[in-house]
């Protein structure tokens, strides 16, 4: 019988869930993020993006049942891990302060800081594979944990080494950087040490390689992350400003 482990993550403060959206899932398996829900028009739909921009798309395409159960699951402040043993409860991560001084390091040009003359350059090896990650709870235990934080346009697959994972995050500012770390690393850490409680390090992500890419599909961060450093952040011992900083590769 699976054990469940009711509140698997927490959320790093109450106001990233007033970020919450309306997502439509297409029957191509793409996502489409919208203030609101949908609205059929005859043989469309309608929506607004969440910058207020309204845009159709032919009904045929919607994949109305899995839109529908998505959007009904309302993980609030935690999320359910079905296969995790519930015995240990996971850690409660700091405040997310500004990440401000990141601004530079992500092509942005919106504020330099202190890492602005860190110039990005592409990273070709840490990339999406059509293979998938081979442990497919692990691998769904990764995208739960970023729909808990709101983050719903993302892929997963195999990383460059069969015992790497790897994610991609099309994030919008700042502010989604900081939380896609923080989601993918609390969700790393949880799955460590339940996976080591349990006996089985063979099933632990050896690396975690993270490309998150900004609204016009560029590099916003390249990241290979161990157990040992996304505790770090998942423990609250260091800021996701100082974990962009440190662990960024571009």
């Amino acid at each position: 019988m699976k054990k469940t482990l009711g509140l698997a993550l927490l959320a790093l403060c109450a106001s990233a869930w007033s970020d919450a959206a309306y997502v439509l899932i297409l029957k191509d398996g793409s996502k489409q993020i919208a203030r609101e829900k949908y609205q059929v028009k005859g043989k469309v739909v309608e929506f607004f993006t969440t910058t207020g921009t309204l845009r159709s798309i032919p009904l045929a395409l919607l994949d109305v049942k899995a839109t529908e159960e998505l959007n009904a699951r309302n993980f609030g402040s935690a999320m359910p891990l079905d296969w995790v043993d519930g015995n240990q409860a996971p850690p409660t991560p700091t405040p997310t302060p500004s990440v401000a001084k990141m601004v530079g390091a992500l092509r942005s040009g919106l504020a330099p800081g202190s890492v602005s003359s860190i110039r990005p350059t592409p990273t070709p090896i840490v990339t999406f594979h059509e293979a998938k990650f081979t442990d497919s709870r692990v691998d769904q235990a990764f995208q739960q944990g970023l729909e808990a934080y709101h983050l719903y346009l993302y892929r997963t697959s195999r990383g460059t080494e069969p015992t790497y994972l790897f994610v991609e995050v099309q994030v919008n500012g700042q502010k989604e950087v900081s939380r896609a770390l923080q989601a993918l690393t609390t969700t790393y850490h949880v799955v460590n040490q339940d996976l080591l409680k349990k006996n089985q390090p063979e099933r632990i992500p050896e690396r975690l390689e993270v490309l998150l890419l900004n609204e016009a599909g560029k590099e916003a961060g390249v990241f290979r992350i161990s157990a040992l450093e996304a505790e770090e952040l998942a423990t609250g011992r260091v800021t996701p400003e100082a974990f962009f900083v440190q662990k960024v590769m571009f």
